[in-house]
């Protein structure tokens, strides 16, 4: 079982986002998604299941602490490929 990451992306800063990247944090499951988020400082409440494959949306700082502590960097091509294997398995739900 792993935490990955696949790499920051440009994102035009709003009201929503003030960072101009951002990647993305999943896991092969939800207990170990939020386990490695606390350990990185994310609240829970900013977990997304709506929308896209579940996940937490990643400073490029917050990206960099994840890498130190073990996260698994992907290309975007593995990561798509990782979320679909994960999603025929268990799929990390909100709990």
């Amino acid at each position: 079982m792993s935490v990955y990451c696949d790499p920051l992306e440009a994102r035009k800063p709003s009201k929503a986002w003030a960072w101009s990247h951002s990647a993305r944090l999943f896991a092969d499951t939800a207990d170990e998604l939020h386990a490695l988020a606390r350990q990185i400082g994310l609240k829970r409440h900013w977990f997304q299941d709506e929308g896209f494959f579940p996940h937490y949306t990643l400073t490029a700082n917050k990206r960099k602490q994840a890498l130190q502590i073990g996260v698994k960097p992907l290309s975007q091509i593995e990561a798509v490929a990782k979320w679909q294997e994960i999603s025929q398995n268990e799929h990390p739900k909100n709990r």
